[in-house]
């Protein structure tokens, strides 16, 4: 009997990681693309679980590189624009002042109380052959603003 209890526990316990995994979001945390619209390049961030607050977002030039431009502040907004070579979102300050070189690629990031999302690796040249209101996602691929933030949430 006690053998029986034992084997049962220990399936029990087995299985509880496989139904947590089960019940765990396929969504990502955030999703990030950079692109043009009316007013020039812009970047934007969207917090698919919308509890989350953005507190920092960068250009790094290189992957893992030090922040080329860079804002600080907090926003509970889902959708969050940085505009590149403008002023910061609402409530936020520079904290690095700088711009975006021809000659260098950058990748763009946000940082979100426990998740850092990672939006794709660009050079000028790639946002420059973009046409207006299109952005570049994580992956590379180009496509409308619009369709970004109504599909890159899904998974």
């Amino acid at each position: 009997m006690r053998g029986t209890r034992l084997a049962a526990l220990s399936a029990t316990a087995l299985a509880l990681p496989i139904v947590l995994a089960g019940c765990a979001s396929a969504d990502p945390a955030g999703v990030a693309a950079v692109g043009l619209d009316e007013d020039g390049y812009v970047a934007v961030v969207q917090m698919c679980d919308q509890r989350r607050t953005v507190t920092y977002a960068q250009f790094a030039e290189e992957p893992d590189g030090a922040p080329t431009l860079a804002w600080i502040g907090r926003t509970v907004e889902p959708i969050t624009f940085y505009r590149v070579g403008g002023d910061p979102p609402d409530n936020w300050v520079l904290d690095v002042d700088g711009g975006l070189l021809s000659d260098r690629s950058y990748t763009f990031s946000a940082t979100a109380e426990d998740v850092e999302v990672t939006g794709p690796e660009i050079t000028l040249a790639d946002l420059n052959a973009l046409g207006p209101g299109e952005v570049i996602d994580a992956e590379g691929s180009a496509q409308p603003l619009d369709d970004f933030l109504d599909s890159a949430c899904s998974g």
